[in-house]
């Protein structure tokens, strides 16, 4: 069994930081320390056999499962990968995705401003989403903030991390979620 423990961990969250630091070089500068300790753990070796999805293999339930979640377990990702392509079927879209031979990592599916303590150290709270994942959960969950509050946050980190554009199977992923949210 894993745990991640934190201690008091002194810095505000970044929605706060940002009103105190006006500044676009500081923010600049904050937004780059986040994605640096989001790569961080992303770096950290997964134990050998780990489980794909929610650590304790709990049924999936964030922002791409939605909160019906995905009423079951994924043992690999081709398994994962047919359940999206089996939601874009049912969906009538011709989009699929693709996750064979995806790096897995743990990803915090999370990402918000207030999830993020910055400080020295930078601290990510808040790990309810999180789990062994491929890196697009990652970034389907920053995107899905692209409307939200904080959509500032959510595009800086984006692009620190993915680049200036959503990768390729990011459509496929909102069609299948989109679907699977309202369709479940």
């Amino acid at each position: 069994m894993t745990y991640i423990i934190m201690e008091n961990v002194s810095g505000e969250d970044y929605a706060t930081y940002r009103k105190l630091h006006l500044q676009e070089a500081e923010a600049d500068q904050a937004i780059e320390a986040v994605a640096d300790a989001v790569r961080h753990i992303w770096d950290i070796p997964l134990p050998p056999n780990a489980p794909l999805g929610p650590f304790e293999q709990q049924t999936p339930a964030d922002r791409f499962f939605s909160d019906c979640g995905s009423d079951r377990l994924f043992n690999d990702l081709g398994e994962l990968e047919d359940w999206i392509n089996n939601k874009l079927v049912d969906g009538g879209y011709p989009d699929r995705v693709r996750l064979q031979g995806e790096r897995l990592s743990i990803c915090h599916c999370d990402l918000t401003q207030f999830n993020i303590k910055v400080g020295e150290p930078v601290a990510i709270l808040d790990w309810g989403f999180s789990g062994v994942y491929p890196r697009a959960f990652e970034e389907f969950a920053l995107i899905h903030q692209f409307n939200l509050e904080g959509q500032g946050f959510a595009r800086a980190l984006h692009r620190r991390l993915f680049g200036p554009k959503p990768s390729r199977p990011m459509r496929a992923l909102a069609l299948a979620a989109r679907y699977h949210a309202f369709g479940c």
